[in-house]
């Protein structure tokens, strides 16, 4: 690998003049005729990309040393001597850093310049992040680079580089998993090394992808037994929201394709043939036990009280949709939902359709 050299003159004849400036302190101040004593004899300066350690040497004993740079660690001070240790570096730019030395009244600053390295990626970000279908991240090399210095460790199988000219270009295998990430460091010789990460994410399931035949798990009522059955997401006319079919009556459903989430709202629906009272699909206690311990049979449609399932990114072929109640649902102890005739203002009675299925609590669609 190779350092930058080109300022390296000038950091020694800065570092020399500031090295005869703080080694010429010892004299009278004729305001207080007080004899200065605290002076540096010699000291290293400068350092290349690789950092390493230094020695600070003073005339005299007595003394206590900072360090103002995160990167310069100070280590034993022993008599007129400090030592201390400058770290790696991986940026491009110089940079330079102060050791305070200071005695009773008296201070002295030693500057410590560090070169960079002159062999880099271009603006390398903590995270990329790539679709199912895969591609290829383009980076650019800096420097004098040759491609068997370049090594990236924690590569997974699923993922492979090369070097052409001043590209890098890591490329991403497609994928039919949710999403699968790995953690990389970017060497290039001994002087650079960063880490970031790589995700790759499956994305929304698509709407044609949710269409199609589903396993309905449900329970009827608290502590029932977990019962199943064959249901059904449609299209709607638009094509952008479903009907759930096989229940007591049809269901919209409403679809958010990027977070691939369904939702059902309790509302009123279209009245059966040959009836004459209100539909209503309501969010619905099922005689859980409420705050207060005692077993309700609540009931609301108020347009708050939604139920909605995210896809739980295990499978694509078959995904699972588990609906949990919105948080005024929970507040309000319920746990599903219910068809029933409404008629006068009052509860009529529940509403089977032709399938029976009138109530359906901690309930799921897994698509077969």
């Amino acid at each position: 690998m190779k350092i930058i050299h080109r300022s390296l003159g000038a950091l020694l004849l800065a570092s020399l003049t500031l090295l005869v400036g703080v080694s010429s302190c010892r004299k009278d101040d004729p305001a207080t005729k007080t004899e200065h004593t605290l002076r540096v004899l010699s000291s290293d300066h400068n350092f290349t990309a690789a950092g390493g350690t230094g020695t600070i040497t003073l005339a005299e004993g007595g003394f206590t040393a900072k360090s103002e740079a995160s990167w310069i660690t100070l280590g034993a001070t022993e008599g007129t001597k400090v030592t201390f240790t400058v770290a790696p570096f991986t940026e491009p730019a110089t940079r330079t850093g102060l050791i305070i030395l200071t005695r009773g009244d008296e201070t002295q600053q030693v500057a410590i310049s560090q070169l960079g390295a002159y062999s880099y990626v271009s603006d390398l970000e903590s995270a990329y992040t790539i679709e199912r279908k895969g591609g290829t991240i383009e980076l650019t090399l800096v420097g004098d680079i040759r491609p068997s210095e370049v090594k990236i460790e924690g590569l997974p199988e699923w993922a492979s580089f090369k070097v052409e000219g001043k590209k890098l270009l890591l490329t991403v295998e497609s994928t039919n998993v949710f999403q699968r990430e790995a953690n990389l460091t970017l060497k290039l010789s001994d002087l650079y090394s960063k880490s970031f990460r790589l995700i790759q994410s499956y994305g929304p399931l698509g709407y044609d992808a949710v269409l199609g035949d589903y396993t309905l798990t449900y329970i009827s009522t608290y502590k029932g037994e977990t019962k199943t059955a064959d249901v059904k997401l449609i299209a709607d006319q638009a094509k952008k929201a479903f009907i759930l079919q096989g229940l007591a009556a049809d269901i919209p459903v409403a679809f958010e394709e990027k977070t691939n989430t369904l939702t059902i709202k309790p509302q009123e629906l279209a009245k059966p043939q040959g009836v004459t009272a209100s539909l209503i699909l309501a969010s619905y206690a099922g005689w859980f036990p409420g705050a207060d311990g005692k077993a309700t049979g609540d009931l609301t449609w108020g347009a708050d009280y939604t139920y909605s399932a995210t896809w739980d990114a295990v499978s694509i072929e078959h995904p699972v949709f588990p609906f949990v109640p919105s948080e005024a649902a929970k507040k309000r102890g319920h746990h599903g939902l219910h068809f029933f005739l409404f008629e006068g203002g009052n509860y009529k009675s529940a509403y089977s359709g032709t399938t029976g299925i009138h109530t359906i609590l901690e309930f799921s669609l897994t698509k077969k």
